[in-house]
């Protein structure tokens, strides 16, 4: 709920903006994937994904300007994995997921060509989401990131948009709550940083409408191992080498 009025909160204070500052929002769902490399089985959940957006942007002909990305998603996913003390052993579930990500970018755009305007931009941003196993076992994830790309975009009401580059998870933590499953300790996992692409393609056949295509995602080498005990007992677990894939279509009105 604090998600929700804090991107309410925000659309307001943009509207607020100069008239030719740029707010969308957006609906859309997604094919989600989330695949852990693991051996003997890999474990791997995907599933539809329902995502609302609110974009804003400096509206300028060219130079330094400001943008804004944020979105909230949910949706459930067939598991399709190992059990957790056994995993040679086949499981299947379904698991649930729930989160929010918020990313503020720069961008230097050249002067119109043809018709369009080309960005170049930067963006730093932080995405949080609960990954729910069972009524017991969850994993809260907190993943700053930043991006590097190029966009695409008309400067008239209607034509096309295209964008693309690399992202890079510059931290990680992974909260998997082992207390909640009878261990003494909680320690952090911390998995890895990989580069991963992401791109855009959509076209705006309306002053106020747009239709996008997009693929994002993350990926993560193997975190390093913690200790935790119970019982007298020592164990050891670590973050699998993971990849998250989200292809998505989302409809834009803009404002």
């Amino acid at each position: 709920m604090r998600q929700i009025l804090a991107a309410l909160s925000l659309a307001a204070m943009l509207t607020a903006s100069p008239a030719r500052a740029q707010l969308a929002i957006s609906g859309g769902i997604e094919y989600f994937q989330w695949k852990e490399f693991t051996s003997p089985i890999e474990v791997v959940e995907e599933g539809p994904m329902f995502v609302l957006g609110l974009d804003y942007t400096q509206r300028k002909d060219k130079g330094l300007l400001f943008a804004y990305r944020g979105k909230l998603y949910i949706g459930e996913m067939d598991y399709d994995g190992a059990l957790l003390f056994a995993p040679s052993v086949p499981a299947d579930g379904t698991t649930s997921y729930t989160g929010t990500a918020h990313e503020a970018q720069l961008r230097y755009r050249l002067a119109p060509q043809r018709g369009y305007w080309l960005d170049m931009l930067a963006g730093a941003g932080i995405d949080l989401w609960e990954r729910e196993l069972s009524s017991v076992q969850s994993e809260d994830y907190t993943v700053a990131f930043v991006r590097l790309g190029l966009e695409l975009n008309a400067t008239g009401e209607r034509g096309w948009t295209f964008g693309a580059g690399v992202k890079y998870p510059v931290w990680a933590e992974e909260d998997a709550h082992f207390t909640d499953v009878g261990f003494d300790q909680n320690p952090k996992l911390e998995p890895e940083a990989k580069f991963m692409g992401f791109g855009h393609a959509g076209y705006r056949f309306q002053r106020n409408l747009a239709l996008v295509a997009y693929v994002d995602g993350f990926n993560f080498a193997e975190s390093d191992s913690v200790t935790v005990t119970q019982g007298g007992s020592t164990f050891q677990f670590f973050q699998p080498a993971s990849r998250q894939y989200n292809v998505g279509l989302k409809l834009q009105y803009l404002f």
